[in-house]
């Protein structure tokens, strides 16, 4: 079966074990615990398959296990640096064409594969993106993920000390492990808002590719918990896949059958049940796609943005 029909089939599920992983988290201590192996299940399913989906539009494959995303984040390619270059280059202007941006980062042109490949290191991560066109070429700038403008909210900030104590765990993590852990996806504005007010502060250093850890002087001597990337490893048969998917859908069958057991008050409906009023982050989200399907013009999209935002 192709690939994308296996995500199609994952993605329900997946959003189903979002919602669930999350309203575990929010559950009392001792219910929490009460199905903290379930729970536990289900986090490392998200996290699988979400792994999967991500090597397949990845620009270069994830890390196998622990001493490949340490050898990642210690030794990082050209790719990976002048990604990095890209985004401060466009946090210091509003917006520049390829052409420019690759003068200003020293690559010997925007068809420069190296060049290439850092565009797409920095778009696929979320920090860069197209803006526009103009007769001098495709315009970019920095997304609200690395414009330098923080959310700042006491729930913003539960989460960046979520992330940084999971970091704090594992060393070095895959934005999907973020995504798994916290229930959140990984576009959820409230995760990327969080996961941008660590890398602001220092906390946590992205080392490009999706790849998330300990500002490099702690990793010397760091030693994981467990080796986050082997268990999460994404399968390359498509059996393996199909394996990965049943997987989930077990354990997010089980957390659901065993939260609504202990009579957690958190833990009966469906996400489409909840989805009445979606919130204001999911409604950023909402709005972005919007924007960049051109539904919305700049100016009604930072405007809407712009009250949606008073409301965090």
């Amino acid at each position: 079966m192709p690939f994308i029909l296996y995500a199609a089939r994952a993605v329900p599920t997946l959003k189903r074990g979002y919602s669930l992983v999350r309203r575990w988290n929010e559950l009392p201590p001792g219910e929490r615990d009460a199905v903290q192996q379930q729970g536990r299940r289900a986090i490392a399913a998200i996290m699988a398959v979400k792994a999967a989906a991500t090597a397949s539009r990845s620009v270069s494959d994830p890390p196998a296990d622990w001493e490949a995303a340490l050898d990642a984040a210690r030794h990082p390619g050209s790719a990976e640096r002048m990604a990095k270059e890209i985004v401060e280059r466009l946090q210091e202007v509003s917006e520049s064409t390829a052409g420019e941006i690759a003068r200003a980062v020293g690559a010997a042109g925007k068809d420069d594969t190296t060049f290439d490949q850092a565009m797409r290191i920095a778009q696929s991560d979320g920090y860069i993106r197209r803006v526009g066109v103009n007769f001098r070429g495709i315009r970019w700038d920095t997304t609200e993920w690395a414009d330098k403008q923080l959310l700042d909210s006491p729930h913003i900030r539960q989460i960046e000390k979520s992330i940084v104590a999971f970091i704090a765990s594992f060393g070095l993590v895959s934005l999907d492990h973020i995504s798994g852990r916290l229930g959140l996806e990984e576009d959820a504005p409230e995760l990327r808002g969080a996961l941008e007010r660590a890398v602001s502060d220092g906390s946590v250093e992205w080392y490009g590719n999706g790849i998330y850890g300990l500002p490099r002087e702690r990793l010397a001597d760091f030693e994981p918990e467990i080796d986050l990337w082997a268990e999460t490893r994404p399968p390359h048969e498509d059996q393996d896949f199909s394996g990965a998917i049943d997987e989930l859908e077990g354990a997010v069958r089980d957390l659901a059958a065993a939260m609504k057991a202990t009579g957690g008050s958190t833990a009966n409906g469906t996400i489409e049940e909840e989805a009445g009023d979606p919130g204001p982050y999911e409604a950023l989200r909402r709005l972005q796609e919007l924007h960049d399907a051109g539904a919305l013009t700049d100016e009604e999209y930072a405007a809407k943005k712009a009250e949606l935002l008073q409301r965090i």
